[in-house]
């Protein structure tokens, strides 16, 4: 008896990258094809299809995707949940990847990238709607970040070059949407011993302000208790 092969679902990636400018946490979103079979010419997250004779794994995908599409390399990416069901993709059954992706602000990228505010698409009202399911990606890849963002160092991947402890405690302050308690945040930092200074520094408010970076392999640090707000 012939065995009967069973059929294969659409595979693709999403890359959900954020980056932090003018005090805000912003989204990548470029214009899909005018060629595209679905969606034609509609912004969408930056993602593609798996290419099953050249990619070796799913961040092999994702990098490739990065690069040919926007010209970004992220500092950070991180797997989110896979995504699957017949309703995503109106041709039909579908599975994706989704990453969450942190960018310097101070990284080059494709003309083409049009920046967002992440608010717009946390509520059930965006401002513009996106195709497939990529609204709930948005926030699925939010939420993993403002809740690791209470516990971790994972906000640092927001910086490549060196970077102030009142810069690294806005941003912060830009996921969580609250003010931090100053000593507070600097404990959970020094305890991650993840950050080391420069020997160099820059003027901030007429004040000199110490120069930080991270330390190296770089990776994510657990603080032993959540960030305190100001008022907490």
């Amino acid at each position: 008896m012939t065995k009967q092969a069973y059929p294969t679902p659409v595979c693709t990636i999403d890359a959900v990258l954020f980056r932090i400018h003018d005090e805000q946490l912003q989204v990548a979103l470029i214009r899909r094809p005018s060629d595209a079979r679905v969606y034609a010419n509609v912004l969408a997250l930056p993602g593609g299809f798996v290419h099953v004779d050249s990619d070796q794994n799913l961040n092999d995908t994702l990098l490739r995707n990065l690069k040919e599409k926007v010209a970004l390399s992220p500092a950070y990416i991180a797997k989110l949940e896979f995504e699957g069901n017949i309703s995503r993709d109106p041709e039909g059954w579908s599975i994706t990847c989704p990453y969450l992706c942190l960018i310097d602000e101070s990284a080059s990228c494709s003309e083409q990238v049009c920046w967002m505010s992440v608010s717009d698409f946390l509520g059930e009202s965006p401002s513009i709607n996106l195709p497939f399911d990529h609204q709930q990606l948005i926030q699925k890849a939010f939420h993993r970040l403002y809740h690791r963002a209470k516990y971790s160092t994972e906000p640092n991947y927001f910086f490549r070059e060196p970077f102030t402890l009142s810069e690294l405690q806005t941003v912060y302050e830009i996921v969580l949407g609250k003010p931090l308690h100053k000593k507070n945040f600097r404990d959970r930092i020094e305890e991650s011993d993840s950050v080391e200074e420069t020997g160099e520094s820059k003027i901030v408010k007429r004040s000199r302000a110490k120069l930080y970076t991270h330390k190296q392999p770089q990776k994510p640090h657990f603080f032993s208790r959540v960030l305190q707000g100001a008022l907490d």
